[in-house]
């Protein structure tokens, strides 16, 4: 009369669907997005780095320059008017200008000034570097260095997901391996519970012993036991995980039994590969790495800088005239309509301090950066390997607790036969009972630590950014 009870429930859920568990691990997914503060923090910052990218654009900004004299003396009365726009780019030696100038009179001799027609003249003219080409200067380190910042913030962003991910996805694990524990701790005691009814009713008919009834209700209270116990660990699963699971105003939402899915998830393999391919798709995947790239690129930038700024300096400046009117301001000056202007300037930085400084600086941060970059690639080599094998073995570690469940649910079944004939008491099918939940439970723990191991192997090659390919 009790033989079909727990092994019915039980293979139910041993099903394997997994509809439930990916439509959960979706919300999952979009809330940890939407809602979880670490990723927005990381959000943020990479929005404050976009804005030192504009901040640091700042000198490579159109300029309007303006300009204006006047002078008197005993010999002269002169003024002189000057409106120009300018243009440095920051991705080129090249600064390009154009404007205009008028001048009024006539100045000392000594002075060396250029008489300009009275209409005025219009000039553009560019300015660029030669000997030692696009020279980095302060400047456009600063602003390269806020760009790669900018992009070091965007892999961080990834950096955070893959972490937070990867703790969510193992609390998501925890909670559904602790909801089927409890579920089978209570179908265990309902069995005993709807047990000891049937025997009361015996009981009171003579046909079993008192032994018999007190046995069974010292079963019961050992599953109650059981039970609260579950249900403790459940609820703190159910805690951990609503930390990463929000609602729609990603406001924390509690994770009762009736989100658990119908089913459970399936066991995971994974595909033999070489120690190379693995590391290599780590190396590319790993949001550090790609932070450690970005960090050595404005390494390379400060190199550039150290090195520039010790090289002599040749800049070149090319300027056309053009004169509006064919008359000068004074008889004493003859003006061309059109001039071109060439001009050449040229510094050598004799105190070299700040430039080996800096080089050296450059250096040995280098230096400390590629060390970091190999000691997590010799974490990920040796880590990958026994991931990749504790995956697979724990796949077969489930085959064998499955067969095992199937065996001790067949002498439950013998069990309650033997009982029926008269071979048998109680205690032994509780013992065959309570031998069938922990089949069960062996096999809840090896498909814990199957999915736990994947999980792991998913953090190492960088795939938990997104939950859904778990």
């Amino acid at each position: 009369m009790y033989k079909n009870i727990l092994p019915t429930v039980m293979l139910v859920v041993l099903s394997k669907n997994v509809i439930a568990h990916d439509l959960f691990i979706s919300n999952l997914d979009s809330s940890i997005n939407k809602c979880y503060p670490k990723i927005l923090n990381s959000i943020i910052q990479q929005e404050i780095n976009q804005s030192e990218v504009t901040k640091n654009k700042s000198p490579f900004d159109t300029r309007l320059n303006s300009d204006a004299t006047q002078r008197e003396g005993n010999a002269y009365n002169t003024s002189y008017q000057k409106v120009a726009l300018e243009k440095r780019f920051y991705d080129s030696p090249i600064t390009a200008y154009t404007g205009f100038d008028i001048s009024n009179g006539y100045t000392p001799q000594y002075d060396s000034a250029q008489i300009t027609s009275a209409q005025g003249r219009e000039f553009v003219g560019l300015k660029l570097n030669l000997l030692s080409g696009f020279a980095i200067d302060k400047e456009r380190l600063d602003l390269y260095s806020t760009i790669l910042d900018s992009d070091k913030a965007r892999y961080e962003i990834e950096l955070s997901k893959l972490i937070v991910k990867t703790d969510a996805a193992k609390s998501y694990i925890a909670w559904i391996i602790a909801g089927a524990e409890l579920k089978a701790y209570e179908k265990l005691l309902t069995i005993a519970e709807k047990r000891q009814k049937a025997l009361e009713k015996r009981f009171k008919h003579g046909d079993i012993s008192k032994i018999s009834l007190t046995e069974n209700y010292n079963y019961i209270l050992k599953r109650k036991i059981k039970v609260m116990s579950a249900k403790d660990y459940f609820n703190k699963s159910s805690l951990e995980l609503s930390m990463f699971y929000r609602d729609s105003n990603c406001e924390i939402e509690t994770l009762d039994e009736s989100f658990l899915p119908s089913e459970l998830p399936k066991d995971k393999t994974l595909e033999s590969a070489s120690d190379l391919e693995e590391i290599n798709a780590a190396i590319r995947n790993r949001p550090e790495f790609k932070v450690i790239e970005t960090q050595l690129e404005k390494i390379l930038k400060e190199q550039e800088y150290a090195r520039t700024s010790m090289l002599p300096k040749l800049e070149l400046n090319v300027k056309y005239n053009q004169n509006n009117s064919p008359t000068s301001t004074t008889s004493y000056f003859t003006i061309n309509q059109q001039e071109m202007v060439a001009a050449a300037n040229f510094s050598l930085p004799l105190e070299r301090s700040t430039g080996k400084g800096l080089s050296s600086a450059a250096s040995q941060k280098m230096a400390k950066l590629l060390n970091e970059r190999k000691f997590l690639v010799d974490q990920v080599a040796t880590k990958i390997k026994a991931l990749h094998y504790t995956v697979n073995n724990t796949a077969q570690q489930i085959t064998l607790a499955h067969s095992e469940y199937a065996l001790s649910e067949k002498l439950v079944i013998a069990e309650n036969q033997r009982i029926n004939n008269g071979d048998s008491n109680f205690f032994m099918l509780n013992a065959r009972e309570e031998n069938m939940t922990n089949s069960y439970l062996s096999y809840l723990n090896s498909l814990y630590e199957n999915y736990k191991a994947t999980i792991e192997y998913n953090f190492l090659n960088g795939k938990n950014i997104d939950l859904n390919t778990m």
